[in-house]
């Protein structure tokens, strides 16, 4: 018994050992067909072969489905061959296998999903591929070229044409059959700057260049076609010089017209939209000219990196109001004020009906705006009235303080009354004798009829109107018009019909622009000009007209004349700002170096540490990214790689990644993310070994590459239940049960 107990227990190791296993089920296998168009019309060709019974199947391109039956023919599944997502596909399908079909061109990496694959290599389809190649970031005015590059795929002579020239239509021979490799005929057509480049072309497997040369003067389209008996293809490259900045240009034709003549893109607007499309704004209107809408976004533009160049056009600058927005701060000039001020007195209406409709806070929020646009020199007083006036402020100086005092008094203003209007416009004209000032001006505002109305009121504006003049507004529906009309003629001045308390803010803002008018000097004026990247090798002739300007403390200098500012630059929010001071179409029409000198002003705005560029280029081997912008040490993550910039020049840098690498990069600076940017895919058709992409994939999954469909019938075809483990656990139990009868026997044998 003991004996065959022993012999039982080393039968079972011994077939333990060899690891036997017990089909219980059949396998689940997962088809994988790829139809992506290198390869389709060779997978349609073997897909009878591939009706495998139990099966289920996903068809893949760019994306994948599931399909019933593996002869399904789809083509809307995208022109590339994106495999990560075929892979999730089949693996929802819980396989124990997963076979895949395919060219091994795939234009992303995938992992193994933990399932064996078992690769069917199908050689890619005859195809020339055609793309043309740019130089990275070239310069205006560089002679560049331009490579049409033709990738053939073909291993022997296709089909003749007869027989039909579309891909789909054949497929291709094997590589490894022995066929010798033979030449197709081809027709490269390229459409350019330089014109039209023909070439007739014997082509072999691999890869043929044809270069086109070019001077790059502006923005650049060249077209290529190529065709043969494996059919046409077409390519198409836009280029800008990297100088092409986009520009927005308002009201300032001139600039517009000097900035296309050096290569920029420029766009010429009546209104500022979001979003902001462009690098640099250049304004030549006024700031009247935009709603308050558009100037906030203007500001937005700024904090968030753009640029903005102010001009001196009629409508431009100081003209149009800049220095009273809430852009004022970002200007990098103010008025140099002339010598001489204005004085004006606000005769107010503080009336109970100056309650409705909110008039008399609009009528405030208009007179802090005439408050904030005086100048120093400029003596502003306000008088108010209803059953009797009050001065809420006599006549003074407009300076810092001044303008704080009058602001704080005229927030403190409420109404409440009637409509007693005389002897305020009689102190109003009294006060103004005593302004030492040239220009002296009363503005008188009321919404209703005034009780107390005599001769003597329009004898009074007579008499003043050769030093005094009288302007009168009449706010709303229900103001005494006809009063107003001749009070204002006697007086010398304007009378303005206001039927919206809303248009107040603006009118005030209107008749500050009026009442402080800035003019333009006009002569000749020589120009000075102080070292910056923007002014090398510059030398301006004289302008013609200059609005009177300084830089500000915060800002440069670069050209000026006399002690006037012509040019000034700096930085705001996380952009940059410039101010002319002069007017385009007026100055510097003869000087030669004019546009010169307005490229390199707009290059150095659009330079800017928020607006970085970034261009990725597809070599032969590897990837290369180029940057542009202003960095310390920039680096480079893209599909789980980590790179630093190497610099190639002033605010250049270089990086290259695996030819492998496709997906979103981000370019990181001291560890925060900078910049975002697409990676270029992979071509469809490419030079490359699929055969040893689809066994490196199959080997690191525990699958194979099959060399025909043949094998993978001879495959096993149910699910095994290994019996290694179930056969050590029995050759253990009967091991312990010999040990127990041996103890038995010998126990026995000691007891007799």
């Amino acid at each position: 018994m003991l004996f065959w107990l022993r012999a039982a227990v080393m039968a079972l190791l011994l077939l333990a050992f060899w690891g036997p296993s017990l089909p219980v089920r059949p396998v689940r296998t997962v088809v994988l067909l790829d139809q992506s168009p290198s390869v389709r019309a060779a997978v349609w060709e073997v897909a009878p072969q591939l009706n495998l019974p139990g099966a289920q199947y996903v068809a893949f391109a760019s994306g994948a489905v599931q399909v019933a039956s593996p002869t399904a023919r789809r083509l809307d599944l995208g022109e590339g061959t994106l495999l990560k997502e075929a892979l999730r596909k089949a693996q929802a399908l819980n396989p124990d296998r997963i076979v895949l079909v395919s060219d091994g061109l795939f234009q992303d990496k995938a992992e193994p999903v933990g399932i064996p694959i078992y690769g069917i290599y199908l050689p890619p389809s005859p195809h020339i591929s055609l793309s043309l190649l740019a130089p990275a970031l070239p310069a205006k005015g560089e002679t560049i070229e331009v490579r049409a590059v033709l990738d053939s795929t073909f291993a022997q002579a296709p089909a003749s044409p007869d027989r039909g020239s579309s891909v789909g239509a054949r497929a291709p021979a094997s590589p490894d059959r022995g066929s010798s490799p033979e030449r197709i005929r081809a027709r490269l057509t390229i459409n350019g700057p330089a014109g039209r480049l023909e070439r007739d072309l014997e082509l072999e497997p691999g890869r043929t260049s044809l270069g086109y040369r070019f001077q790059l003067d502006g923005p650049a389209v060249v077209t290529a076609q190529v065709e043969s008996s494996l059919g046409s293809e077409q390519a198409r490259l836009e280029l800008s010089p990297s100088d092409a900045t986009r520009v927005w240009v308002l009201g300032d034709a001139a600039l517009a017209r000097y900035l296309k003549a050096q290569g920029f893109a420029v766009e010429e607007r009546q209104e500022i939209t979001l979003p902001i499309r462009a690098e640099v704004v250049a304004l030549g209107v006024g700031a009247r000219d935009l709603s308050a809408a558009e100037l906030d976004a203007l500001q937005s533009f700024l904090n968030q990196g753009g640029s903005l160049l102010w001009t001196a056009t009629p409508r431009g600058l100081f003209f149009g109001g800049w220095e009273r927005t809430s852009l004022a701060d970002s200007l990098p000039v103010e008025p140099l004020e002339e010598p001489g001020g204005v004085g004006i007195v606000l005769v107010l209406d503080v009336s109970g009906s100056m309650l409705e409709a909110d008039k008399l806070g609009l009528a405030v929020v208009g007179s802090l705006e005439l408050i904030r646009s005086a100048r120093p020199q400029d003596y502003i007083g306000v008088v108010i009235f209803s059953d009797r006036p009050r001065w809420l402020f006599r006549p003074r100086p407009m300076t810092e303080q001044g303008r704080k005092e009058a602001e704080s008094l005229l927030l403190s203003t409420s109404a409440g009354g009637g409509t007693m209007i005389r002897r305020a416009y009689l102190e109003a004209l009294e006060a103004l004798e005593q302004v030492p000032t040239a220009s002296k001006q009363v503005i008188a505002l009321t919404d209703g009829l005034a009780a107390d109305v005599t001769p003597d009121l329009f004898d009074a504006a007579r008499d003043a109107s050769p030093k005094i003049k009288t302007s009168t507004v009449a706010i709303g529906a229900d103001a005494d018009r006809q009063f107003l009309r001749e009070l204002a003629q006697a007086g010398g001045g304007s009378f303005w019909d206001v039927p919206s308390p809303q248009d107040l803010p603006r009118f005030f803002l209107e008749e500050a622009q009026r009442a402080f008018k800035r003019e333009a000097l006009e002569g000749n004026f020589p120009v000075s000009v102080r070292p910056h990247p923007v002014t090398r090798d510059t030398n301006p002739s004289a302008l013609r007209v200059i609005l009177p300007a300084r830089t500000k403390p915060w800002a440069q200098t670069l050209l000026s004349s006399g002690e006037g500012a012509v040019l000034a630059v700096g930085e705001s929010g996380r952009g940059r700002v410039a101010a002319l001071t002069t007017d385009l179409s007026r100055s510097w029409q003869d000087w030669p170096g004019a546009s010169a000198l307005l490229a390199e002003l707009v290059r150095w705005l659009a330079q800017t540490p928020a607006r970085p560029r970034v261009q990725a280029i597809r070599e032969d081997d590897f990837v290369k990214v180029l940057l542009e912008g202003q960095f310390e040490r920039p680096s480079l993550r893209a599909s789980g790689l980590e790179q630093s910039f190497a610099p190639t020049g002033p605010l250049r840098f270089e990086a290259r990644l695996p030819k492998e690498a496709t997906g979103q990069a981000v370019v990181f600076e001291n560890e925060q993310p900078r910049l975002r940017f697409a990676l270029p895919s992979l071509p469809e058709w490419r030079l490359e070994d699929g055969r040893a992409n689809l066994g490196q994939l199959a080997e690191a999954s525990g699958g194979q590459l099959l060399a025909s469909t043949d094998e993978l019938r001879r495959l096993e075809g149910r699910k095994a239940l290994n019996l290694q483990l179930p056969l050590l656990a029995l050759a253990l139990l009967l091991f312990l049960l010999e040990r127990y009868l041996e103890h038995r026997r010998f126990t026995a044998v000691a007891g007799d």
